[in-house]
């Protein structure tokens, strides 16, 4: 018997067939929303996100140097570590996290909590030099360094916390769960007077990242594929660790957004088309703009109810 069919025109993407007898219909799934925001605090609302699914997290928290209402918070490096260390869970195993700051000496507590508290792996401080030639700002700011009372150096800088892991574990756990010898992926790399080198071994206790040559290897007697393992980082060839950029227009409801610019460099520098990036400081939104810019999926969470608003108004 042949029944009827009605179809209902779907859009080219996002779609189910679903078949009820005696009629086939199309059903269309909701595309995922390119940036999605979430309104509450960030400890609390990190949970609904799953695990191991994030490529990026770029924050920019309070610094805790009384800049506004909510930059004052009463054991601050314990809070923050806090954060970062469920941050971390959320990153697959080649992504990246960079936290913004400016105070130094917090800085220095922070990073020691964190190496203590997570698994993340410090790669690098970047600096973001706000006075440079070229910027229609330096006259501005040239005017700070002229002062007479100056006592020390102005501060025209902001700092960048980059990290990432260490997956050496992940590869010593697999060989010996597939009860492969070291000696056998060893081999498969020789000396240039054909012997034995100290490659994988120094792969194995982290001491050196392995490169897609030597990934060859070890995908082929593990399983374990490079872009599995190695955190991403697209060398676009155009930085280095001191990055000049003019600050972001200050905004009518936020005093200390970050240029869109800066944060498209870090994006497009450890992700990929359709990657996702998570902010859960998203203030006036930049991250997510960034995002949008660059064709990277975003979750942002926003606590206070003024950035919130703003943010779902686009």
């Amino acid at each position: 018997m042949n029944f009827p069919i009605k179809i209902k025109p779907p859009p080219p993407q996002n779609i189910l067939l679903v078949k009820e007898e005696p009629v086939f219909y199309i059903k269309i799934k909701p595309p995922p929303k390119q940036v999605q925001i979430i309104h509450g605090d960030a400890f609390v609302k990190l949970d609904s996100i799953k695990d191991k699914t994030v490529q990026t997290v770029c924050i920019d928290p309070p610094y805790n140097i009384g800049k506004d209402s909510w930059d004052n918070i009463e054991n601050y490096i314990e809070w923050l570590t806090s954060i970062v260390k469920k941050l971390s869970c959320k990153m697959r195993a080649n992504g990246s996290m960079f936290i913004f700051h400016n105070d130094m000496e917090q800085i220095a507590e922070l990073m020691i909590s964190i190496k203590k508290s997570t698994p993340l792996i410090f790669k690098q401080m970047i600096v973001w030099n706000k006075r440079f030639e070229g910027s229609p700002k330096k006259g501005f700011l040239d005017g700070y360094v002229m002062k007479n009372e100056m006592h020390n150096w102005n501060k025209m800088a902001e700092y960048i916390l980059f990290y990432t892991f260490d997956n050496s574990s992940i590869i010593k756990e697999e060989r010996k769960k597939q009860n492969v010898l070291q000696h056998t992926i060893s081999q498969e790399i020789l000396s240039k007077t054909g012997g034995f080198t100290g490659w994988y071994s120094n792969i194995e206790t982290g001491k050196n990242q392995p490169t897609r040559d030597t990934m060859v290897p070890i995908t082929k007697h593990l399983g374990i594929q490079y872009d599995d393992i190695v955190p991403k980082f697209r060398n676009l060839k155009t930085d280095h660790s001191v990055w000049n950029y003019d600050m972001a227009p200050r905004s009518d409801i936020h005093v200390t957004p970050k240029p869109v610019n800066l944060l498209k460099n870090i994006i497009l520098h450890t992700t990929d088309p359709g990657d996702l990036v998570l902010d859960c400081f998203a203030g006036t939104g930049s991250t997510g703009k960034a995002c949008l810019e660059t064709g990277r999926r975003c979750i942002l969470i926003e606590k206070d109810e003024k950035y919130y608003e703003h943010l779902i108004k686009g």
